[in-house]
């Protein structure tokens, strides 16, 4: 009976049940959204993960000949999940002799790398012989050091040994050309990381190496494999198989478990068709079963982030869900009353409104899902590979976003039903019902979230660390009952930094909107200059204090949690960039293996690049000595160029401005720029002077201090001993102590606007100057900064969250709006019958709206603000580097935020529009038109 009745009354009042049916599929599509996200984050990581495995088994067997190891190739090759198989074997030898055309010899050292003739390194290889290499030839590596000084028709000698042992083999291996290998070919014929991983690591400083060691590639089969035979102990070039795996059919990154099992199987497999075909037993180096495995951890931390960042979203979602409800069955009060005449039990009616309830939750998760899909390009990054695939939404996310959408819908309405239930008959057939009073101890729980929100937003308008704080004083007491408190209290104050907002603006609505008469007040004299129809409009206000509260907490939480998201990521981002730059030094740094020959490497890079550059300077590190013996770094600049390269920030620097700072260490003598901390520890500043040794015999030299360098950390123990950063003195006293102390010197070049700086930073390293060990690059350190694809879809999914949560907002102001104008379509009927015209009726509608919108717009605004800086602040207090946190607006955030705005506006003034004109009929208007 419920379900029948319930069902009859959605289809026959679908207007009343639009508003949470809108709530539900947002929150379902946002929640479907973020599942599909998480899989394709969860993909790309994988991805990302796999492809830095270059051989997916390694089998190693000491006792087998060339005829055996080839044998073992085959039968794996025949294991079903296999698909390629390759010998390959490696030796570093030291002493090689290169006999060049001209019958000079030359000894050098080199890995020796002998390949299968179905090699992968042939895949990467850009000049891949026609045949394979031949017998007794090499091809030597481009871009190695080895491969500058060769010539096709050069001999190399090798005499293969062992030590202790009479036993020897003597080789000569013709040049026959120069091999052009990828990063993946290169890592299987060096061996390097076992082949595993990337051969740059620019997670490692983001440098990139200039030239990659030595190698000589010959082949296995004609010219390695009878010298292995002969020296069957030659364990230094012991012949290994590499096995690579089917991944497609194996893995799949949406059931990790089933791909490790998968993986075992084939693992098995191999080791029993080696048992059973050839006799003996093989030990398997599984390079990818612990990357998989450590892939499952990765995976729920994946999911547990982004429902972190979620929650908000949901929780906005809930609350307009209760809001809505709250409306609607306030609407349904007659019918209410008509049930409960009809002999409907309180029961009764609960159940029915759950039932509808339970209906609206399946049908929008339902949609939920049909939306969330639909739009999965925007939450995968608009990637062609997973846009509208099928894969990306599996039967869990169908069955979680339908369970997700029923839990919402009925959360949001149970308390509002059940309330509704319990409604006396006489009482539910009334045109208004009186507000309740509020409770004491509800009131009191309002006065406490209150103060402790405003006790958050207060510390962050201020600016401080309480956690920082609070742990000094634990551990600086002494006392028990102290330290116990303290410790307390820092878990509440790390609670408050995530719901300190949202207890301050539910306190405030609770309490000066809802329950204070001085909201009413206030909105009444902003309404003076409308005359009757602003007193008419306040007067709603009045009435429904509670709605209106509802209303005004809705648009602050949404409006203050954009401008910290929105803020926070911005200012984010231009820390990033910034701290890049920063690490670098300038567009592109190269550093130079040899400081005294900066100068000629600075001039073989310009004769290269000059027409891409604005700038260069030469910048030299030397270590120093202060007056108590500990070390400290000096650096070395031309004051005039490197002011027009570095990057520096004016903050860097205090007691005097930096240009001038930098003007006297060109024109006067003996001028330091100090660094902070060592003028802390001797008390000195700006016109000081303070004496600095280097090296044994350089003696001690003193400097006038015209400058301060370093971050302040004030009073603070971080930053008071030397080491951390450095001071800044001109290129003459590098002249004076280069002799005495070490150094290391490093090119700054700042490009032209437009100029690639990954380019530029490939040509320098193509130069083939020696003294360049490596180089940085801006352009190329930010590309691999943003290559993380677990921090890069956290931030995807708060950027997607925002919009959601504005959109959800939005439609429950909007749908809010509507309802409660509805409502109140007797009253409005009666208005107009007396007399007022549609664009009275608009004016006083709006004046009962637009005082709560506009009031909780500046509201969240400023709130969103003060915490956004007091974050920002916070995550200073801890750093100690020289980048600090700005609290920074650019345009397309700007444009965001505007966006926001303006579509709460339009959510409250639509509506209005809307139900205002639908109250004055088409003979009225005519009437007055006339």
């Amino acid at each position: 009976m419920p379900l029948l009745y319930a069902f009859k009354h959605v289809t026959r009042s679908w207007k009343l049940f639009l508003a949470l049916f809108v709530g539900i599929v947002l929150a379902s599509a946002f929640f479907a959204g973020i599942e599909i996200k998480a899989n394709v984050t969860a993909r790309m990581a994988l991805d990302q993960e796999l492809s830095q495995v270059y051989a997916d088994y390694q089998i190693s067997q000491y006792d087998l000949n060339s005829t055996r190891l080839a044998a073992l190739r085959d039968k794996v090759l025949e294991v079903e999940g296999v698909s390629g198989a390759e010998i390959i074997s490696r030796s570093y030898l030291g002493s090689l002799t290169l006999i060049s055309e001209n019958a000079t010899t030359e000894y050098f050292s080199a890995m020796v790398s002998s390949i299968d003739d179905d090699s992968r390194v042939y895949d990467g290889w850009l000049n891949k012989p026609s045949e394979g290499i031949g017998e007794n030839e090499t091809y030597v590596l481009e871009g190695s050091s080895l491969g500058s000084k060769v010539k096709v028709g050069d001999v190399v000698a090798i005499n293969f040994s062992i030590m202790g042992e009479v036993s020897s083999v003597s080789l000569e291996l013709k040049v026959k050309g120069v091999a052009t290998l990828s990063d993946e070919a290169y890592a299987i014929a060096s061996g390097y990381g076992q082949w595993i991983g990337p051969i740059f690591d620019r997670s490692q400083g983001y440098s990139k190496l200039v030239s990659k060691s030595d190698l000589l590639l010959v082949s296995w089969s004609r010219t390695m494999a009878r010298i292995s035979d002969v020296l069957s102990r030659m364990y230094f070039a012991q012949p290994t198989v590499l096995v690579y795996l089917d991944r497609e059919a194996l893995i799949s990154p949406w059931d990790i478990q089933t791909s490790l099992n998968n993986l075992e199987t084939v693992k098995k497999s191999v080791e029993n068709t080696v048992a059973t075909e050839l006799g003996f037993n093989v030990n398997i180096l599984d390079n990818l079963q612990q990357r998989l495995q450590l892939f499952l951890f990765t995976s729920m931390i994946i999911r547990f982030n982004f429902t972190l960042v979620s929650l908000p979203i949901f929780f906005m979602a809930w609350y307009m869900g209760t809001t809505v409800s709250d409306v609607s069955f306030n609407l349904r009060r007659r019918e209410i009353g008509l049930l409960s005449t009809k002999g409907f039990s309180r029961s009764q009616i609960l159940r029915i409104f759950l039932t509808e309830t339970f209906l609206i939750g399946i049908i929008g998760g339902l949609v939920g899902v049909l939306l969330g899909f639909l739009l999965n390009p925007i939450f995968t990054q608009f990637s062609a590979d997973y846009a509208f695939s099928l894969h990306v939404i599996s039967p869990y996310t169908i069955v979680f976003t339908t369970a997700f959408g029923v839990i919402i819908a009925l959360l949001s309405t149970f308390s509002s039903a059940r309330r509704a239930s319990q409604l006396p008959t006489v009482d539910a057939l009334r045109e208004y019902i009186p507000v309740d009073t509020t409770k004491a101890y509800r009131k009191r729980l309002t006065w406490l979230a209150l103060i402790l929100g405003a006790y958050k937003i207060g510390v962050f308008a201020a600016g401080i660390n309480m956690s920082q704080v609070l742990s000094r004083v634990m551990f600086a007491s002494g006392n028990f009952i102290i330290t116990l408190l303290a410790g307390i209290w820092t878990a509440i104050d790390f609670g408050l930094n995530y719901i300190g907002p949202l207890l301050f603006f539910w306190g405030f609505t609770k309490l000066f909107i809802q329950g204070s008469i001085e909201f009413q007040a206030l909105v009444t004299r902003a309404a003076r200059f409308l005359g009757d129809l602003g007193a008419l409009a306040t007067k709603n206000v009045r009435r429904n204090p509670a709605r209106a509260a509802a209303i005004a907490f809705l648009i602050a939480l949404i409006v203050g949690y954009s401008f910290q998201v929105t803020g926070q990521l911005a200012s984010e981002h231009d820390f990033a960039v910034r701290q890049i730059y920063q690490q670098v030094g300038s567009d592109i740094s190269v550093t130079v293996t040899f400081a005294d020959n900066a100068t000629q490497t600075l001039g073989v890079i310009m004769a290269n690049v000059s027409n891409s550059v604005e700038n260069a300077t030469i910048e030299t590190s030397f270590s120093g000595r202060t007056p108590s013996g500990m070390g400290m770094t000096l650096k070395a600049v031309e004051p005039d160029s490197w002011l027009k390269t570095a990057y520096y920030e004016g903050g860097w620097f205090s007691g005097s401005d930096v240009i001038v700072a930098f003007n006297l260490l060109k024109t006067k003598s003996n001028t330091i720029i100090l660094e902070r901390s060592v003028a802390r520890q001797y008390s000195l500043d700006v016109g000081g002077y303070i004496g600095i040794g280097y090296g044994s015999a350089g003696g001690t030299r003193n400097f006038e201090i015209v400058g301060l360098f370093g971050p302040d950390q004030g009073n603070d123990q971080i930053g008071l001993f030397t080491g951390s950063y450095w001071s800044y003195v001109s290129d003459a006293i590098w002249e004076e102590a280069r002799n005495y102390t070490s150094s290391s010197s490093r090119i700054l070049i700042r490009l032209k606007d437009g100029v690639n700086g990954t380019k530029i930073a490939d040509t320098i390293r193509e130069i083939g100057e020696p003294n360049i060990s490596y180089v940085q690059s801006f352009a190329e350190q930010w590309e691999q900064s943003q290559s993380n694809v677990m921090t890069m879809g956290s931030l995807d999914v708060q950027r997607l969250g925002i919009v959601f949560a504005v959109l959800a907002a939005s439609v429950g102001t909007a749908l809010v709006s509507t309802v409660s104008l509805k409502e109140r379509s007797r009253e409005a009927a009666i208005m107009s019958v007396k007399g007022l015209s549609y664009k009275q009726l608009l004016v006083m509608f709006l004046a009962e709206n637009m005082a709560i919108v506009v009031f909780s717009l500046v509201l969240g605004a400023v709130v969103g603000i003060i915490t956004l800086n007091g974050n920002l602040v916070a995550l200073d207090t801890m750093n100690t580097g020289l980048i600090r946190h700005n609290m920074v607006f650019p345009l397309d955030t700007t444009l965001m935020l505007v966006s926001c705005v303006g579509l709460i506006l339009a959510s409250t003034i639509v509506p209005v529009v809307i139900m205002a004109r639908s109250y004055v009929t088409n003979l009225e208007r005519m009437v007055r038109l006339r």
